[in-house]
């Protein structure tokens, strides 16, 4: 791979903004680092509102490190900001910007799934004016936005288990993310694992499978990754959700798990690094809750965390994403 330039682009970041949003600045120090490890090249510009189009020239020539996130209640702006990217004939990092508007959407990455054979939960779109369709989801039922990620939108208790509740919560959450779907699901009661994919020279490799494990959780407290587990720093929630990585024992299931998870992958059309998460049901079956697209880079975050039990560096991840890199198309 030759030098070429490289750009890490990110957000602009305020200065009281949420952690869910500050932490694309530990990404952003953890890929410059590498990079220097690397002997590459490399500037950071900042862009505000998903403007790339406004740093076309400090793009040109480069592989711009694609770390363009999006804010809350403004879910769908990294993919179209890649989508200028792409416009501009820019050669850049992760996946495409129609694969990123695909998984950002819930509802619609849980189609493409279930048609392409893969196991999802049941559920679908909460119809307000509809409260029946409930009927066809077993309760316990999680409640959450379609399209934010971050664990955006799953405070406080994201499971319900009357429809009354889940009702009361999707009117909530539509006041909250206004012209959002709401996602309905039935909480699987079981482990909960995710799988993170990186691009090598013979395609993509699944890392080693992480489980999630929800310690001491009472019953009032829904034992999933929810936004006090990933942002409110010493919450019961944070210190009792702790990662693990399975061994032999359950050889036959983590074999299950990256199968599901590189199938995902090509029906998503993913690129460079995605994490897969998945939950088994009562019946010990592993379904797939979401796609990830990008995932974190943050040295404490899920992604890193496989890799370095992999035995991958932080500055190996960061070659093989920019070997994997999206490259212009040539004009017609």
């Amino acid at each position: 791979m030759s030098l070429r330039w490289v750009v890490i682009a990110h957000p602009v970041v305020a200065e009281d903004a949420d952690a869910s949003t500050a932490d694309v600045l530990d990404q952003v120090r953890l890929v410059e680092a590498g990079l220097v490890q690397l002997g590459r090249p490399c500037t950071i510009v900042a862009v505000s509102g998903g403007r790339v189009w406004e740093h076309a020239a400090s793009f040109g020539g480069a592989v711009v490190f694609n770390l363009l996130e999006a804010p809350p209640g403004r879910p769908q702006l990294h993919a179209w900001a890649t989508g200028a990217l792409e416009l501009l004939g820019v050669s850049f990092t992760g996946s495409s910007a129609g694969t990123l508007w695909l998984t950002t959407d819930k509802i619609a990455t849980r189609a493409l799934l279930r048609d392409g054979g893969l196991p999802i939960a049941d559920g679908g779109r909460l119809d307000l004016r509809r409260p029946a369709a409930l009927d066809r989801v077993p309760p316990p039922w999680i409640v959450k936005p379609a399209w934010e990620d971050a664990s955006i939108g799953l405070e406080g208790k994201p499971v319900c288990d009357t429809p009354s509740e889940a009702l009361a919560r999707g009117r909530a959450l539509t006041l909250r993310f206004p012209g959002q779907p709401i996602l309905v699901e039935h909480f699987l009661p079981g482990r909960e694992f995710n799988v993170s994919l990186l691009a090598g020279e013979m395609g993509v490799d699944a890392l080693p499978v992480a489980e999630i494990a929800f310690l001491d959780f009472p019953p009032d407290v829904p034992a999933l990754v929810g936004y006090e587990a990933k942002w409110a720093s010493g919450s019961f929630e944070e210190t009792h959700t702790v990662r693990r990585f399975p061994g032999v024992e359950d050889a036959a299931l983590l074999s299950r798990l990256r199968e599901l998870a590189l199938a995902a992958w090509e029906l998503c059309a993913l690129a460079g690094y995605a994490r897969v998460d998945l939950r088994l049901g009562e019946d010990g079956a592993p379904r797939i809750l979401e796609v990830n697209s990008n995932p974190c880079l943050a040295p404490d975050a899920g992604f890193m965390a496989a890799a370095a039990h992999a035995g991958i560096s932080s500055p190996e991840v960061v070659r093989r994403i920019l070997a994997a890199a999206h490259r212009p198309a040539d004009p017609a």
